[in-house]
C-alpha cells in the first residue's frame, strides 16, 4: 500500500510513532518540586527531543544523495533553528527581563518547536516514493 507525503505527515501530526516525544513529555509531567527541580526536568525533556531531532535529520542527510538537497536540507535546519530561537525570544523574553521561571519556560517553547521538526523530519524519513523529498 502506498501512502503519500500527506498520509505521512498527517499519521506523524497525529503521533504515530512519537516515543521519544511521548517519553520526554513523561518525563516533564513527572517534573514537581522545586523552581530548580522543575528547570532541570524540562532542559532534560528539551535534550531528548533533541537528540530526536539530530537522529532524524542525520537519517533524511545519509539517504539524500544530490548535494544540492543535501544543501537545501541543511538551510532549511540552520533557517527552521534561528526561527525557533526568534520565536522563543518573542514568547517568552529575554532571561535577564525574567526570573527563576525563565529557563522552564524557555525550555518548554524550544521543546514545543523541536517536537513540531521532528515529526517533520520524521515523515520526510518514513517517506521513500515518489513525491518525497529526494
Amino acid at each position: 500500500m502506498r501512502f503519500s507525503m500527506m498520509a505521512v505527515l498527517a499519521l506523524m501530526a497525529l503521533g504515530i510513532g512519537c516515543s521519544a516525544q511521548a517519553q520526554a513529555q513523561a518525563q516533564i509531567q513527572d517534573c514537581d518540586g522545586t523552581q530548580g527541580e522543575m528547570n532541570a526536568c524540562a532542559g532534560k525533556q528539551l535534550a531528548a527531543l533533541d537528540a530526536d531531532l539530530n537522529k532524524q535529520y542525520k537519517a533524511q542527510m545519509s539517504y539524500l544523495k544530490d548535494a544540492g538537497q543535501k544543501q537545501s536540507l541543511k538551510e532549511a535546519q540552520v533557517k527552521w533553528i534561528a526561527f525557533r530561537d526568534a520565536d522563543c525570544l518573542y514568547q517568552v523574553g529575554k532571561r535577564e527581563d525574567s526570573g527563576s521561571i525563565w529557563p522552564l519556560l524557555q525550555s518548554q517553547c524550544l521543546a514545543e518547536h523541536t517536537e513540531l521538526r521532528v515529526k517533520q523530519l520524521k515523515a520526510y524519513v518514513a517517506c521513500r516514493q515518489d513525491g518525497c523529498p529526494n
